[in-house]
C-alpha cells in the first residue's frame, strides 16, 4: 500500500491533468475486466494488480504515450457535458411494477459510487430493463464503454420497454467518448427523426461534434 501511495504521489508530480485523467480511466476499466476473475472479497489485491498494470503500461516505454496522444481531450469533454443519467425521468417511467429490492440495492450501491457492486446487483434481474440500463450508466462511469454498448443494445433490442430512448442516446454518447464519430452522428440523427424527449439534446450534440 505504501508503494501504491508512493506511485500515485509521483504520477500527480510528473503528469498532467488530461494525462491523469485517462490513467484513472485506464484503471478503473482495469479494475473491471480483473474483477470477473477474482472474487470480490479481496478488492485490495484487484486494486493492487489494477496499479500493477498500469505500472507496467508506463514503463513500458510508448503504450501509453500512444494511448494519450491518439485519444481527443475534445471528444471527452463532449461526453461528460451530455452524459446524465436522468434520475428523474427514471422515476417517473420505471415505477412500483418493474423496481424491486436488487435494483434499489443496486441503485443505493451506484448513488455510493461503487459502481462494481451495482453491476453486480444489477445483472441479477438482467431480464430487468431498468435494470440493465443503470448497468450500462455503471459501465460508463468506469469508462468500459463496449461493455456499456452491450447493455444498451439489450434494451433496444428488447423493443418493448420505456428506455430505448435513453439506451440510444448512451450509445451514441460511448461513440463519441471513444472517437467513433461516424457511428455516433448515424445514431444521432436517429434520435433526431424520433422526435423522442432525446431529440433536442440529440441535435445538439451532433451540431458540436466536429
Amino acid at each position: 500500500m505504501a508503494d501504491e501511495l508512493r506511485f500515485q504521489q509521483e504520477l500527480n508530480e510528473t503528469l498532467s491533468d488530461s494525462q491523469k485523467m485517462q490513467i484513472r480511466r485506464t484503471l478503473n476499466k482495469t479494475y473491471f475486466k480483473t474483477s470477473y476473475v477474482y472474487s470480490f472479497t479481496s478488492k485490495w489485491k484487484l486494486q493492487a494488480a489494477a496499479a500493477a498494470v498500469v505500472i507496467m503500461i508506463l514503463a513500458g516505454g510508448g503504450v501509453m504515450f500512444n494511448y494519450l496522444q491518439n485519444s481527443n481531450p475534445g471528444n471527452l469533454a463532449l461526453y461528460e457535458q451530455y452524459f446524465e443519467t436522468g434520475n428523474d425521468i427514471f422515476t417517473v417511467r420505471a415505477g412500483e411494477s418493474i423496481l424491486n429490492n436488487t435494483i434499489e440495492e443496486g441503485m443505493n450501491a451506484y448513488n455510493d459510487k461503487d459502481y462494481l457492486q451495482a453491476i453486480m446487483l444489477f445483472n441479477e434481474n438482467s431480464n430487468n430493463m431498468a435494470a440493465n440500463l443503470y448497468a450500462g450508466f455503471s459501465f460508463m462511469k468506469l469508462s468500459d464503454f463496449e461493455n456499456a454498448e452491450y447493455k444498451f443494445n439489450e434494451i433496444i433490442e428488447d423493443n418493448n420497454n420505456l428506455f430505448i430512448d435513453q439506451a440510444e442516446f448512451n450509445i451514441a454518447l460511448c461513440y463519441v467518448a471513444t472517437n467513433n464519430l461516424e457511428k455516433a452522428k448515424q445514431m444521432l440523427k436517429v434520435i433526431v427523426k424520433e422526435k423522442t424527449v432525446y431529440s433536442e439534446k440529440a441535435e445538439k450534440l451532433l451540431s458540436n461534434i466536429q
